[in-house]
């Protein structure tokens, strides 16, 4: 089913909004930063009023507070600064009235008609404001990559890589490997993937994904390109291999989450996964796929030298299962993105992390 505005389907994911103040504490101008503080540590939830500014001074300060309380030395504190932070913002809420912020000075968004064509008065948090803030922006002025000749335009809670590393090294294998006519691609995404597959000639690619937005996201990419929803990439709501039903010669990829956790946000299950999600993962491949279908798997062992985890997820599944996959290539190259901040806490883990490549088949069986 659409939605009433812009065609924007209603099963979409979007941000939780509230229509009742009850239990909001309203925030006067020119209140004290630490005051509000106290509120929020008491386990208040509040609301930012007057100008958009002061909101954004009041968000700055907490986010500073908060890491002078944990700061970030290692990746354990990044995460629990980070857990700490989503808990504050859940409870730092503004108004919208008429689709517009009750906020002087903040920027229009046509994404809150779009999303709540039926919502006139109801209360939104200030970071999933600035969340859809930022992911439209992102979504109108698309992101480049150097593997694609044209920019994708990820829509509001769609992943997309920020890095290109395993991109390159995709890349870089499939010009060198082509001739598939079918392909699976499994958590799209964005559908970085799908596009660099049909950049290389293969023009029956199925690509699912659990987030809805997800399938939006890549039917707006096709439709901006000229491309029918289906005629070359065919864009599928659904877990792992949904409707696909792979044969032999078949090429199915994956870029599965690189770190151990339990997801926060719909954005978090693009970076995060949980303890049996590899099982369940080569279980469904071993099930669904017939002998000769092979298997690309792009990964990273991040988790390995960032010390978050002592064991290999990949290896692991492949000793495993070595009576069902034969490992046909493993190639791996050295991160070529580097943090912002050369003396950031991650610079060192950059600096030995590798992407992966694994290239797998279906042995008979």
């Amino acid at each position: 089913m659409q939605g009433k505005n812009n065609g924007v389907p209603d099963q979409l994911v979007k941000p939780a909004v509230r229509t009742f103040s009850t239990g909001i504490r309203e925030i006067t101008p020119g209140a004290a930063f630490e005051k509000i503080w106290h509120s929020l540590d008491k386990g208040y939830d509040i609301q930012l009023t007057h100008t958009y500014g002061f909101a954004m001074a009041f968000y700055s300060w907490l986010k500073k507070r908060l890491s002078d309380r944990i700061p970030v030395i290692d990746y354990p504190t990044s995460r629990e600064q980070r857990r700490l932070l989503h808990q504050y913002q859940s409870k730092i809420w503004i108004r919208v009235k008429e689709h517009k912020a009750l906020l002087k000075g903040a920027p229009d968004n046509p994404w809150l008609r779009d999303f709540y064509p039926d919502e006139h008065d109801f209360f939104i948090t200030f970071s999933d404001f600035l969340g859809m803030n930022g992911a439209r922006q992102w979504h109108e002025k698309g992101k480049t990559y150097k593997v694609l000749t044209h920019p994708l335009h990820p829509f509001y809670g769609v992943y997309f890589p920020t890095r290109e590393s395993h991109l390159n090294l995709f890349d870089s294998w499939l010009k060198d490997n082509r001739g598939f006519e079918r392909a699976l691609d499994i958590g799209t995404g964005c559908g970085i993937l799908s596009f660099i597959m049909h950049k290389h000639g293969l023009k029956a690619i199925h690509a699912t994904d659990t987030n809805p937005n997800a399938i939006y996201s890549i039917q707006e990419d096709l439709s901006r390109l000229g491309m029918t929803s289906g005629s070359y990439i065919f864009p599928e709501q659904a877990d792992m291999l949904g409707s696909y039903v792979p044969a032999h010669g078949d090429l199915i990829v994956c870029n599965p989450p690189w770190i151990p956790g339990k997801p926060l946000t719909t954005l978090d299950q693009g970076s995060y996964y949980e303890e049996d999600f590899f099982a369940g993962f080569f279980n469904t491949l071993k099930d669904r796929c017939p002998a000769g279908v092979k298997i690309a798997i792009l990964f990273s062992n991040f988790a390995l030298v960032a010390g978050i985890t002592d064991t290999h997820p990949m290896e692991e599944a492949l000793q495993m299962h070595h009576a069902d996959f034969q490992l046909l290539l493993y190639d791996r190259t050295p991160v070529t993105d580097k943090p912002s901040r050369k003396k950031s806490w991650i610079t060192s883990i950059r600096n030995k992390e590798h992407v992966e490549l694994y290239v797998l088949e279906r042995k008979e069986t």
